[in-house]
């Protein structure tokens, strides 16, 4: 399957959950009713076993409590996975630390996001946790947490630590979390008729006192009902339990498969089952709350004290022995034992120009603007045409260029939405050259608030046009600390000579530290970040799409916006919006009209239903608010839908095979605001 079948899957998934969810409880009703009838018929309160009135209160009081219990969850877990990792005793690590274990911890976790096209995810360590595992959490791609435990970041190799991680990022990728957290939720209400009872029953304990034969019967049917709730309620329990365990394993075995693919190599992963046998602890979670949460592990989180149709996840024998029977793995086995270096077999990702980081940092001023040499050379367009003059075309780019050549990467539109949901170890190695050879100042402004935001601002910098670097510059003397101006002034430095495909890779590293802002912070930041944009009274390609991923990946963690309902199962309602978005991407780095509609045709004819409308002669008016309006409209689109409009868009920019990269993480943005994760592009690039 694709990254949109999974979609599809998962959603399928949800709803065999809200059946069996439905019938777990509609047996409850059923068995706790034929328990109090059959209760009130011994002592002679009733003579026939149909009693409407009884079945109506049974049923108001399972609904409701079910409903509170389900929902009163459900509203928790809004905040999504950190929530969970603060429920499981995690540990938010900070990316300052001098830990050299937790460091390693977020060296992975940061390269597997570069690699796959994600934010990187917030990490929680569980302290108190000696068993070996981990686990991901959260509704989408940009609110996903990962946590581990201690025992799993102490007792595992790199090699191993990555396959587990590479493990949960496919839970992530996906579309599983969003299910999990669900199951959470759902299952929680189910468990409240087994409290209730054991409730009812610690109360009978300690009567009151019983006058008359009259009391003595309302607290033997008390008591009866008390017993059958216990009993009732955890069968609900173990329904819950077989629930998971249908819904988990399958995807287990999947996850593991999809850990191999990214690192290519199955003895990581296997080797971190191995230890968890060999471990006498196991995967086991201590703290009380592991069992709602057991489904999301990397292993099995509790034990299954009756048989394995109640365990979570497939017996780890099974899950090795298919991990080493895959057809690389022997191979892999004997690399290892020769002594060789285990890589991805791959093409691997061009490695990023290392620079010097010993450049003095300036203060602003207009005259010597952000400490760039008067002898910078200046950076060529993409295409001449700007919105101002042709409502119809998206605004060229004139943000940093890294040098006066365009580079081009070749990519072939049919594998676009191929790649989405997936990566191999190529893009692994390119994530590692990315992060290794980054400038010093730039990791080090990595690692906090401040300093993420200078580097968003050095991003931003017009460095071709003076008069408008001028007004930034100007406005940021206003508006920001002496600190953060020469922070900006030192980084705009690095940003302007490095590679422009590590433009994107950057904004990622930037989130973990911005999403410690307050409301009123990020509010203020995406004002100043308007501010900059908006100094030239228009937006750049560059500024586009570093808005739209940035606030992508930053919003869900200020504002508790609820999941995106699916609303258009096909093209149809949308087809104007799919329209106005292949027609700005047409437009870009097409100097001549008829340049323009080639693409633009190559686009439409890939969409359903193409072949029965009539397409425009040429791209329809369009220009960077309608397709903002636009791409929020697809972002209630089924998986599907979005899929045929990614491969339209692809075949869109990619008409000639050859794109400059500008264009091509342009088109990385437009199906990162789809809520689709596509690796950076690798394959090759030249100059021109």
């Amino acid at each position: 399957m694709n990254f949109f079948e999974h979609q599809d899957e998962a959603r399928r998934n949800t709803t065999r959950l809200v059946i069996l969810f439905a019938v777990a409880v509609i047996s409850m009703i059923m068995a706790i009713y034929i328990v109090a009838v059959m209760a009130l018929a011994s002592s002679g309160s009733i003579i026939t076993t149909w009693q409407p009135e009884i079945l109506d209160l049974i049923i108001i009081g399972v609904l409701g409590t079910v409903g509170v219990g389900s929902l009163s969850k459900t509203w928790k877990l809004r905040g999504g996975g950190k929530v969970v990792a603060l429920d499981m005793g995690g540990r938010l690590l900070e990316p300052l630390t001098q830990d050299a274990t937790e460091q390693r911890v977020l060296n992975v976790v940061e390269e597997m996001a570069i690699a796959s096209g994600t934010p990187v995810p917030p990490v929680y360590l569980m302290d108190r946790e000696s068993g070996i595992n981990a686990f991901a959490a959260g509704f989408t791609i940009n609110d996903a947490v990962i946590g581990v435990t201690r025992g799993c970041v102490e007792r595992l190799s790199r090699d191993e630590l990555q396959g587990v991680i590479a493990h949960e990022f496919s839970h992530i990728i996906n579309g599983d979390m969003r299910l999990n957290l669900l199951l959470i939720g759902v299952l929680q209400g189910i468990l409240m008729i087994h409290l209730l009872g054991r409730a009812t029953m610690r109360g009978m304990w300690h009567p009151s006192g019983y006058r008359d034969r009259k009391d003595m019967k309302e607290a033997g049917f008390t008591f009866v009902m008390a017993i059958a709730l216990t009993a009732i309620g955890f069968i609900g329990f173990l329904c819950g339990r077989m629930i998971k365990s249908a819904v988990s394993r399958q995807r287990e075995f999947l996850a593991d498969a999809s850990a191999v693919q990214f690192t290519r190599n199955p003895l990581g992963i296997s080797g971190a089952l191995r230890k968890i046998g060999g471990f006498t602890k196991g995967s086991t979670i201590m703290t009380p709350k592991a069992e709602e949460a057991s489904h999301l592990f990397f292993g099995e989180a509790i034990s299954a004290n009756f048989n394995s149709a109640f365990a979570t996840h497939p017996p780890l024998g099974e899950r090795i022995r298919r991990l080493e029977n895959l057809p690389n793995a022997a191979s892999v086995q004997s690399n290892v034992s020769q002594g060789k270096s285990v890589k991805g077999t791959i093409g691997q990702g061009k490695a990023i120009t290392p620079h010097s980081s010993s450049a003095n940092a300036s203060v602003l001023t207009p005259e010597s603007p952000m400490g760039f040499a008067p002898t910078s050379p200046p950076t060529p367009t993409l295409h001449p045409t700007s919105i101002a003059r042709a409502p119809a075309r998206v605004t060229p780019s004139h943000s940093p260029q890294p040098s006066p050549s365009k580079q081009t990467v070749h990519i072939n539109p049919d594998t676009v939405v191929s790649q989405i949901g997936t990566t191999d170890p190529a893009h692994l190695d390119y994530a590692r050259s990315l992060l290794a050879q980054l400038p010093q100042p730039i990791k080090t402004a990595l690692k906090h608030r401040q300093g993420s935001q200078a580097l968003i601002y050095a991003l931003l910098l017009d460095v071709k046009h003076k008069k408008v670097r001028d007004r930034q510059v100007i406005h940021l003397k206003q508006t920001e600390p002496t600190d953060t101006l020469k922070l900006t002034a030192q980084l705009a430095q690095r940003v302007y000579k490095l590679d422009p495909r590590s433009r994107l890779p950057l904004v990622d590293l930037t989130v973990p530290a911005l999403r410690d802002a307050s409301k009123s912070e990020f509010s203020r930041f995406f004002k100043q970040i308007q501010a900059l944009v908006q100094a030239d009274g228009r937006i750049s390609l560059s500024e586009y799409t570093l808005q739209v991923v940035l606030m992508r990946r930053l919003e869900p963690y200020f504002t508790h916006t609820p999941n995106t309902q699916i609303t258009h199962a096909s093209v149809d309602p949308i087809w104007q919006d799919c329209l106005t978005i292949l027609s700005g991407l047409a437009n870009v780095g097409h100097d001549t009209l008829d340049a323009a509609t080639d693409a633009f045709r190559a686009g439409v004819q890939r969409l359903p239903g193409a072949s029965k409308r009539v397409i425009p002669s040429q791209p329809v008016a369009s220009d960077i608010p309608k397709i903002g309006k636009s791409l929020k409209t697809l972002t209630k689109a089924a998986p599907k839908v979005k899929q045929a409009m990614v491969d339209a868009c692809a075949y869109t920019v990619l008409i000639d095979g050859d794109v400059t990269v500008k264009e091509s993480e342009l088109l990385r943005a437009i199906v990162i605001s789809l809520d689709c994760p596509i690796p950076p592009f690798l394959d090759r690039t030249t100059s021109r």
